[in-house]
């Protein structure tokens, strides 16, 4: 494995209000995988991302972009292995088992996304029957909807491929496709929740007899107990609409907890996550025509209203202990050509924008679609009291450190965490 020394480098741009540090080389364009996927590695001393072989296109199913992983504690950047399954939204979903040896994250198979098990010790690896989205907390399983359809339903979020092997779904809720579960001691890959199982539970079949479901999204719970689904229906036209279920780690218990009349607003919802107890969801949503943060209750859909303020915007996680809030934010909308992170105090009821970072532009005229877009996508360490997020202040995609509690121009990235946030 090809093995170069970094050099810490402070941001001295987005007029931060805190310590941020330059994680990544500026020569190459980079990815952590996204706001809810924790890049460090258990121990806190690695940090997995994706080094991104070009910008102004999007990938083809060729195109190779390479998983790498940064030792915070050497200062170096190593190279693990290449892939082709990747998108600018969420990388190749590179993510961490429950310990710094094993790293997971997709790849290809006889052009078919597949997931592979990387031992970083050993350097050797297992190639897995089926594609990762996310590793439950004990390290059995994986669950994932397919990528292919994924990425058809929102690009950036899944994986190209050529037209001939272009999966699209035909029936209103079809057996052979859904959320599917791979055993990671086996690496063999089933089908776990069809289509047709998450249309027997839910309670409005009637109004979206005419559509046709995909799965895009799925999760754990902190505790490995419960899982949360986004499930899209699509109309013959229009926007895909989500809905949000939960279940039990056996596939029990699935219930709609956000239908899609109330996702769709107005305003629209967006980017459930667990709540660190595993009991409720953090989400956009929402209340009295105002988006809100909310906590959704997974076993019941009751919705409580987290705060009042600052509104409900971007992609929200809590801290482990629940203190903090993290967030990005763009007032003006997904094309806001300014992107800021908030850091919202939930004892205090206090927030403040730590950092405002420019957004390469998007959308006609550009060379760039909505799948390009450079995102923030705020991402805590394990201990909540530093995140990393990707931006392109000089155009290019690089990922970055920061730190709430200290102040502008502390060096930290590379040592330990000196303190706590008071």
């Amino acid at each position: 494995m090809k093995t170069e020394m970094l050099s810490p480098e402070i941001l001295r741009q987005g007029n931060a209000q805190c310590a941020v540090t330059a994680l990544s080389p500026a020569d190459r364009a980079c990815l952590h995988t996204y706001y809810d996927v924790c890049p460090w590695s258990p121990s806190g001393r690695f940090f997995a991302l994706l080094m991104l072989p070009f910008e102004d296109r999007l990938p083809g199913p060729s195109d190779a972009a390479e998983v790498c992983v940064l030792d915070l504690k050497d200062r170096t950047m190593r190279a693990v292995r290449p892939t082709t399954a990747w998108g600018f939204q969420t990388a190749a979903k590179q993510q961490w088992g429950r310990s710094d040896r094993w790293l997971y994250f997709n790849d290809r198979r006889d052009g078919q996304p597949v997931g592979v098990r990387c031992d970083l010790e050993a350097g050797s690896e297992r190639v897995l029957d089926g594609p990762i989205w996310h590793v439950s907390p004990d390290e059995t399983w994986a669950v994932s909807p397919c990528l292919i359809r994924a990425n058809l339903t929102q690009p950036g979020y899944g994986v190209s491929v050529l037209p001939e092997q272009q999966a699209v779904n035909t029936q209103t809720a079809t057996r052979d496709d859904g959320f599917f579960r791979v055993d990671l001691a086996t690496g063999r890959c089933t089908l776990w929740l069809s289509l047709a199982d998450i249309w027997a539970a839910l309670p409005n079949r009637a109004d979206l007899s005419d559509q046709v479901l995909y799965a895009f999204h799925v999760k754990f719970n902190p505790q490995g107990t419960r899982l949360l689904l986004v499930v899209r229906a699509k109309p013959a036209s229009g926007k895909y609409q989500p809905m949000l279920l939960t279940c039990r780690a056996d596939g029990s218990a699935l219930r709609v907890v956000l239908p899609c009349s109330r996702w769709h607003g107005p305003p629209r919802a967006n980017h459930p996550t667990w709540h660190p107890d595993g009991e409720r969801i953090l989400m956009n949503v929402g209340v009295d025509g105002r988006s809100t943060f909310v906590l959704i209750h997974a076993d019941t859909g009751a919705i409580e209203p987290l705060v009042t303020e600052p509104p409900g915007v971007g992609h929200p996680t809590l801290t482990p202990d629940a203190r903090y809030l993290l967030t990005d934010v763009y007032e003006d909308g997904p094309a806001c050509q300014l992107g800021r992170i908030r850091w919202v105090d939930m004892q205090r009821r206090s927030w403040r924008d730590l950092l405002t970072m420019p957004r390469p532009r998007f959308g006609h005229g550009t060379g760039l679609d909505a799948s390009q877009r450079v995102d923030l996508h705020p991402v805590l360490d394990r201990t909540g009291r530093r995140f990393a997020f990707t931006a392109a202040p000089d155009g290019r995609r690089r990922v970055f450190v920061a730190d709430p509690s200290l102040p502008t121009g502390t060096d930290f990235a590379f040592v330990p965490r000196p303190r706590q946030i008071e």
